[in-house]
């Protein structure tokens, strides 16, 4: 595994890598701050909403400062794959989101999505709370390689499995 280029995971730390968020009167990120630190990210291949399978994005919403490192990853997925339709047979291009602010599932602390630095893949078959089995239909380990080599913290590796989950912060 390479060391992490990405902050602590303090909230400290996040905040002073991916910016303060200041919250409009809604209660959700300004569009300031959304404008300053969001980008649309073109995917390699076509993904699949998770929620509505028939709908495919070709762009992602993610903090700027993990968008070039994302791209790698799906990239090198692609190439693991060879074709977009041994990604799509594999099911990694079934998306479950990458910017969405909101708190982690059961805890008050906001999730990585609220920075737009983390990116969930096959929900459906890789569920929070499951240990992560090699040769069952979870996520491949070559998915888990290429986010691996860029230094994002993989859910399957926490107290609580999150195996759908990558996100760009260490420890």
């Amino acid at each position: 595994m390479t060391p992490s280029p990405w902050p602590k995971s303090d909230r400290a730390s996040i905040e002073a890598f991916y910016g303060t968020h200041r919250l409009g009167l809604d209660g959700t990120p300004s569009a300031s701050w959304q404008r300053e630190n969001l980008v649309l990210l073109q995917t390699p291949f076509p993904l699949r909403l998770s929620w509505e399978p028939a709908t495919t994005v070709n762009r992602v919403r993610c903090h700027r400062r993990v968008a070039d490192s994302l791209d790698r990853v799906l990239r090198a997925v692609l190439a693991s794959y060879a074709t977009v339709e041994a990604v799509r047979a594999a099911r990694v291009d079934l998306f479950g989101g990458v910017y969405q602010f909101r708190r982690i599932s059961g805890k008050k602390a906001l999730s990585f999505h609220s920075w737009g630095a983390a990116i969930d893949l096959d929900p459906d078959r890789n569920p929070l709370g499951s240990p992560w089995v090699a040769n069952t239909g979870m996520l491949e380990k070559v998915v888990i390689d290429a986010f691996d080599a860029e230094g994002w913290r993989w859910g399957g590796r926490f107290k609580r499995p999150d195996p759908m989950h990558f996100e760009a912060v260490s420890g």
